[in-house]
């Protein structure tokens, strides 16, 4: 072996890279000091002061000294760090509890919170809704496509994010503040009525920590684009839904059986009997349809309330062909547009996109709301058109309200405020008019009394 030569240089070794799911981190020597014979930022093997590059994942990336000049110790340091971005380690849950103090961990609280609501008997989607907003999301498995990805993150992720750069870590209720919230809704992509929705069940969870001496004051959280009034579904005129019913023959599925008549009966329970999609999946012709043409059913979003179900009487003809509709390979025979073995959420989403489909065949991709966004058509829409349609003929509010299976009128109200008010301005013009006809048939009558002169002229002359 030769020997090596006097002030020769030691091998070079390249900057290391510590990856994870939740970031990265790059060891390296910011630069060389004390005459030191390395000069390349890529070259560690020296005493010089090494550093790391942390790029935590879905936050701004930062420097920080590894606090020490070995090599292989900035190595052991950076694993450290790496692994403190993972939130699900359950070294990482323990020592973040420790430094919480004697006050609730969020996790716990949050937990807790949902059991709570789980107790009360709401309604499953109800819970997975709430608990997105809190709960940490799982990241979607590579190879999978993007597919919908959700417009805010959870509190627990935006805690995460925040902790991998702050200098206090946050991991008990008592250290949310009002800034914090602030920030995190700063951050939200949402629409300002589901922006509203979260706020309300942030405030909820506040303050029920709040009431179990979790935390010593409620947060401020208040704030928030104020709502813009009109419907945000959107609804088919005439010409638009007349469009939608003649493209329907000439609209061709291969492979599925009786498509047209069955895509045809859905359509008509949305525009005809104002059904939601749920309702239609759930529609069982001779448990809701009487022989009366009487079609009655409660909402599935209702079955856990006391809620009146819904009445409509229907076109006999239509009647007829719901009590017929014929099946499709798979399809249930009590439910005629439910499919066996399919959970109910695919079921929505199959009919969902089978009308979505037509619609866009009938040349109609987008529908503007009163809110003035533009949508994509949707089967919902048929249900606002059935209740526009209604009010625009003069049904009265309150039976309106039972044919759309409304707990209250005042929901009727709301969702359709501009044509309750519009139908509330004609019934206030009629009526002026109506006032008018009295007031100059009273006015001819004086006249022709004060002519006479019987005295007449005025109600108060005896």
């Amino acid at each position: 072996m030769r020997p090596q030569a006097k002030n020769r240089l030691p091998a070079t070794v390249h900057n290391v890279v510590f990856s994870g799911l939740y970031g990265s981190v790059r060891v390296y020597t910011r630069r060389h000091i004390n005459a030191c014979l390395l000069q390349d930022d890529n070259q560690q093997n020296c005493g010089c002061p090494k550093w790391m590059y942390v790029s935590p994942r879905g936050a701004a990336p930062y420097r920080k000294s590894a606090g020490t000049g070995d090599f292989t110790e900035a190595c052991d340091e950076a694993r450290k760090v790496l692994k403190g971005f993972d939130p699900v380690d359950p070294e990482v849950q323990e020592l973040r509890k420790l430094k919480g103090g004697s006050s609730i961990a969020v996790e716990d609280a949050i937990e807790r919170y949902l059991t709570m609501l789980a107790s009360r008997d709401r309604a499953p989607n109800y819970l997975v809704c709430v608990a997105g907003m809190f709960r940490r999301r799982r990241k979607r498995p590579a190879g999978l496509g993007p597919g919908r990805k959700a417009l805010n993150v959870s509190l627990l992720d935006f805690l995460d994010a925040m902790n991998r750069t702050a200098r206090v870590q946050v991991s008990s209720v008592d250290q949310i503040t009002s800034d914090m919230l602030d920030a995190w809704q700063a951050t939200w992509r949402t629409n300002d009525l589901t922006s509203k929705i979260w706020r309300r069940n942030i405030k909820s969870f506040l303050t029920w920590i709040l009431g179990r001496g979790h935390i010593r004051q409620l947060p401020v959280f208040d704030k928030g684009a104020s709502l813009v009034q009109g419907n945000r579904c959107g609804y088919f005129t005439d010409e638009e839904y007349d469009r939608i019913v003649k493209a329907l023959p000439f609209y061709k599925a291969p492979g599925l059986k009786n498509y047209a008549a069955r895509l045809g009966a859905f359509i008509e329970l949305g525009r005809w009997a104002g059904m939601a999609v749920t309702d239609i999946v759930h529609f069982r012709p001779a448990h809701h349809l009487a022989p009366n043409d009487v079609l009655t059913y409660r909402r599935h979003k209702n079955r856990r309330k006391n809620v009146k179900p819904a009445v409509i009487l229907l076109d006999p003809v239509r009647a007829a062909r719901f009590r017929s509709i014929p099946p499709e390979e798979g399809s249930d025979p009590d439910q005629p547009f439910r499919f066996l073995g399919v959970k109910e959420a695919l079921n929505c989403a199959i009919w969902r996109d089978r009308f979505q489909k037509l619609c866009a065949f009938a040349g109609m991709r987008e529908i503007e709301t009163e809110a003035g966004t533009r949508r994509k058509p949707h089967p919902h829409m048929l249900r606002d058109t059935f209740a526009i349609d209604a009010i625009t003929r003069g049904v009265e509010l309150h039976n309106i309200a039972k044919m759309l299976g409304h707990a209250k009128t005042a929901t009727t109200e709301n969702a359709y405020l501009f044509w309750t008010q519009q139908r509330l301005d004609d019934c206030v013009e009629s009526q002026r008019r109506a006032l008018a006809r009295v007031k100059s048939v009273e006015t001819a009558g004086a006249a022709d009394s004060v002519a006479n002169g019987d005295g007449l002229g005025s109600p108060f002359v005896h």
